[in-house]
């Protein structure tokens, strides 16, 4: 990445954008994006005390703007794909997590057969004395 992508990177995650700044950053119009916002697919955000768009909304709008334009859907389709996504993450969270946890309570009975298959060894040789 140069070093002017750096900086923007940088700056983009932490500034508060207006409306017609991320209307140019999106490539959309600023019509598009109130209709956005009746259709509750972005919000407006409140950061340091600075009320606009913060960096997500941009990349969602972007999201938006692809499946809108190059897709052709309409916006109550989009919602639908968007939550879908979002559910989608979710669950792919909850399987991960549950990953772990199933590779750990493996682990564990793993560790407790091998302690009795010690002890089993050590009383059979006691037995067999």
């Amino acid at each position: 990445m140069s070093n002017n992508q750096d900086l923007m990177h940088s700056d983009i995650r932490q500034k508060i954008y207006s409306l017609n700044d991320i209307a140019k950053f999106a490539r959309v119009t600023t019509e598009f994006i109130q209709e956005c916002e009746r259709e509750n697919l972005i919000q407006i955000t409140v950061m340091q005390g600075k009320i606009g768009y913060g960096p997500d909304t941009v990349r969602r709008l972007i999201r938006i703007r692809h499946l809108h334009r190059d897709l052709g859907l309409d916006l109550t389709a989009i919602d639908c794909i968007l939550r879908m996504r979002r559910k989608i993450g979710d669950l792919k969270k909850q399987m991960n997590d549950m990953q772990r946890r199933m590779l750990a309570r493996e682990q564990e009975l793993t560790a407790e057969i091998q302690r009795l298959r010690r002890q089993l060894a050590l009383e059979s040789d006691w037995k067999t004395m």
